[in-house]
């Protein structure tokens, strides 16, 4: 009789077990009633790194004065960049020398620069390449954008609107020589013997007669050359 009541309070001992264990389980616990555990910390799962987006090369050779220079980038390069979200897909470089040339002067034995609308030109180019060498580029193209939207250029009312510190541009500026400032972008830009302002080159190949339809057709040409490049077709072309 006793040995059958010890059986029966095993068999009751064992049934509050598998209780307890399903239990336990169907809560999402796999400890042990009664067990001393202490929750893990998880394991972070190892992040993949994002691929850097491709960029595609684009080079921009301008004038500050030239009209057509600035409907370009004010109206055509700015917005396509934008609007498209092609500003992370593109290694831009922009020349503010255009039609202009160097020249040494025999009395000063100076290298000196002219420029196609005249010294003031000169002087704007030179304060564009002073903005491109100081400021991070989105920063400097921003800039640059804001002074085209006036035959002035002004640096002081632009930077103020943008909430940028541009001293060491206008240092630059201040302290260096037209010529010797504007001299490596005159260097890129007379390499290509341009005709027309601006000229727009995609991946370093200068295409002089697309020049017009590059102009006018900006986005529909930055679709195929990247495509072409990358074998990647963007999102926003067509």
């Amino acid at each position: 009789m006793a040995m059958e009541m010890a059986m029966m309070y095993q068999m009751k001992w064992l049934v509050a077990l598998l209780m307890t264990l399903f239990i336990s389980t169907a809560a999402g616990q796999t400890q042990l009633p009664d067990e001393a555990t202490s929750a893990l910390p998880s394991t972070p799962s190892p992040t993949t790194p994002q691929p850097s987006l491709p960029k595609l090369p684009l080079a921009v050779h301008y004038e500050t004065l030239c009209p057509d220079s600035v409907y370009f980038i004010r109206r055509r390069l700015y917005d396509a960049l934008l609007d498209n979200d092609w500003w992370n897909r593109t290694d831009l470089k922009l020349y503010p020398f255009g039609k202009a040339a160097f020249y040494n002067n025999t009395e000063t034995g100076q290298l000196q620069v002219f420029c196609q609308h005249g010294d003031k030109e000169c002087e704007l180019n030179a304060l564009h390449a002073c903005i491109l060498e100081n400021l991070e580029l989105r920063q400097a193209f921003d800039l640059i954008y804001c002074m085209l939207d006036s035959y002035f250029n002004n640096i002081e009312v632009c930077a103020v609107h943008l909430k940028l510190d541009v001293s060491r541009a206008q240092e630059c500026k201040r302290t260096r020589k037209t010529a010797d400032i504007l001299l490596p972008y005159g260097k890129e830009t007379l390499s290509l013997q341009i005709s027309f302002v601006p000229t727009i080159v995609f991946d370093g190949n200068f295409q002089p007669y697309e020049q017009s339809s590059i102009r006018y057709n900006f986005e529909r040409h930055f679709c195929h050359e990247y495509q072409q490049k990358f074998n990647i077709k963007l999102p926003t072309c067509g």
